[in-house]
This record gives C-alpha cells, sequence and structure tokens, in this order.
C-alpha cells in the first residue's frame, strides 16, 4: 500500500510524526515533490481565490497525488497547544482535500488533538493500522513511535554570532521553510551575513510568560506561540531586528501582524518588519526589502545587549 503525504501546511510541523507511524507499519510513504512554481499555479488554478497562499500551495499537492497513491494522508489537527484551537483550516482539511480534487484516492482524517492531555485522539491513529492489518502490538507500537516524533526539541543554547547582526525571523513554518512560498527568505537574509533564529527555537515556557503579559488571551494555538516568541526576542534582546512573514488572505495572521505592532510600538522594540506573501510576490522584491531592512541595522546600529541562551542557535 502507498499513502500519498503532501509537502505542505503542517508537513512542514508534524511530517516527520506522520513518516514514522506509517514507517512503522511497513507501509510505502510517497512525499509530494518540494514546492515549485508549477505548484503555486497548479494550485491556485484549483482553489478558491480568496483563499491563502499555503492552501493554494496545498492544492497543488494535492494534484500531484491524484493517480500514484492508494490513500492520502491529511490529519484533522483540532488543537496544538492546552486552551487553544488551530485554525478552521486545518480542521476543515480532509474535506476541503476531497472537495478540491473530486478524483483523488481515499482521504484519511485522523485527529491530532495536542491540548488533550489524555492523548484520546490517538485512538483514531490506532483504529487506522488495525484497519491495515497491525496486531494490536504493532499498532500501539506505531503510535508510540509518532508520539515520541511529536516531542518537543529544546531549543539549543545560542552562541555569538561572529562580526554580524541576529535577525529573528517568525511566521508559520510552512511560510518560511517552504522555499517556493517564502522565495528563500531564510537564505537571503543568511546572504547578508546575518544570523537567523526562527520561532520554534523558542520554548513554549519562554512563550506563556511572554503572553501572560497581554490584557487578551490569543486563543489561536500557532498564532499565540508566534507573539509569544517575538516578545521574548525583544524583551530579552537576543536579536537586532525581527521579521513577521504571513500570507495574504491569512484572517489570524493579519491579526496578529497589527497586535505586534502595536505591542512592540509601545515598548523599546527592536526594528521590526512586517512581510506579505501571496502568489504574485516577485522574488526582486523581496531581496529589495531585505537588504533595505539589513541596511538600516547596520546604519542604526542597534546597541542592546544580548543574553546567553535566550532565543536560540542563530543558524
Amino acid at each position: 500500500m502507498i499513502v500519498g503525504v503532501p509537502r505542505a501546511l503542517l508537513y512542514h510541523q508534524y511530517g516527520g510524526s506522520w513518516t514514522a507511524f506509517l514507517d512503522s507499519l511497513g507501509v510505502e510513504t510517497l512525499l509530494t515533490q518540494a514546492t515549485s512554481g508549477e505548484t503555486v499555479l497548479a494550485g491556485t488554478e484549483r482553489a478558491d481565490n480568496e483563499t491563502c497562499l499555503p492552501m493554494k500551495v496545498f492544492a497543488g499537492h494535492l494534484i500531484q497525488l491524484k493517480d500514484s497513491c492508494d490513500a492520502v494522508l491529511v490529519p484533522r489537527v483540532v488543537s496544538q497547544y492546552h486552551r487553544t484551537k488551530s485554525c478552521p483550516k486545518y480542521l476543515g482539511l480532509p474535506d476541503v482535500a476531497r472537495a478540491l480534487e473530486p478524483d483523488l484516492p481515499p482521504v484519511l482524517d485522523p485527529r491530532m488533538d495536542l491540548a488533550d492531555r489524555r492523548a484520546r485522539w490517538t485512538s483514531d491513529w490506532n483504529a487506522l493500522a488495525l484497519e491495515w492489518g497491525a496486531s494490536r502490538g504493532g499498532a500501539a507500537l506505531a503510535v508510540h513511535r509518532m508520539k515520541e516524533a511529536l516531542r518537543e526539541i529544546e531549543p539549543l543554547p545560542s552562541r555569538p554570532v561572529e562580526g554580524g547582526l541576529r535577525v529573528g525571523i517568525a511566521g508559520h513554518l510552512y511560510n518560511m521553510f517552504d522555499s517556493r512560498a517564502s522565495l528563500g527568505l531564510l537564505d537571503k537574509v543568511r546572504d547578508t551575513g546575518a544570523g537567523v533564529l526562527t520561532i520554534e527555537q523558542v520554548s513554549r515556557h519562554q512563550v506563556r510568560r511572554q503572553l501572560r503579559t497581554l490584557q487578551r488571551k490569543i486563543y489561536w494555538d500557532f498564532e499565540g506561540r508566534i507573539v509569544g516568541g517575538v516578545l521574548h526576542w525583544n524583551r530579552t534582546a537576543c536579536v537586532d531586528g525581527i521579521i513577521y512573514v504571513s500570507s495574504f488572505a491569512c484572517g489570524p495572521g493579519s491579526m496578529i501582524g497589527a497586535l505586534l505592532e502595536d505591542q512592540l510600538g509601545r515598548e523599546d522594540s527592536v526594528p521590526f518588519m512586517n512581510i506579505t506573501l501571496d502568489e504574485h510576490s516577485a522574488e526582486g522584491g523581496l531581496i529589495t526589502r531585505v537588504e533595505a531592512f539589513m541596511d538600516m541595522l547596520k546604519r542604526v546600529g542597534v546597541e542592546r545587549p544580548r543574553t546567553r541562551g535566550g532565543g536560540g542557535v542563530a543558524r
């Protein structure tokens, strides 16, 4: 049996756990190719015009799997952190997949609800393994390996950047690590000689501590992590500048972008730049903005003491 996995959206965060589950059962995993211009174009033609870029990229990856696998794995992600909820597009993603491509192989939609401390959501994955003919022990082992892969990796201690600046880049992982969707943003910042820190390098404890200082609770799970991470970077003086990258037509993303601009405007903030991406974004324009931002950091000569271990590894 061949199970297709779209290399889009939350694959960039949980893909390792999904493939660990499939590999443990001896199921062949078919990953779609890395996002290309053709992927974005195909997804844009198939998806609704008003949807965000990551959903269009997801649609493009689905098309790749149409005639090449026996089933497609699209987990239904309910929540990622305690007392928060995921974006509605994650909740309805399996249904969207079926609607986008009616001729798609069967869509497998086991739940993921990481806010459930009793992990009752794993029963969906256990049932899926049994359906494929695994023994009870084999199914339990596959679920165990999946949960092991989900364990949060503790941020590594920070190290100084020799003769360079530090830039924190915040946003959804699929907006940062999909090199086509992000137009290679991380590499473009590194090419200027700066060290790059990304949001997943800030621990959950550090995020929660910063979120408690806000007047209102942020109910979107990963958006809360972005806000807490950015505030941590700024308040611990471990970066020289911050870039927030979001997608056009992303509702939660636009709200926290405005929240960050307002909150940082009230504080002694490092320079902050908001970059919004869509399928029409041009690489030349991004290069111009990044170079201008880095030139500003160098001219200003931000003199903020850095705290050891505050924000992760500049890499």
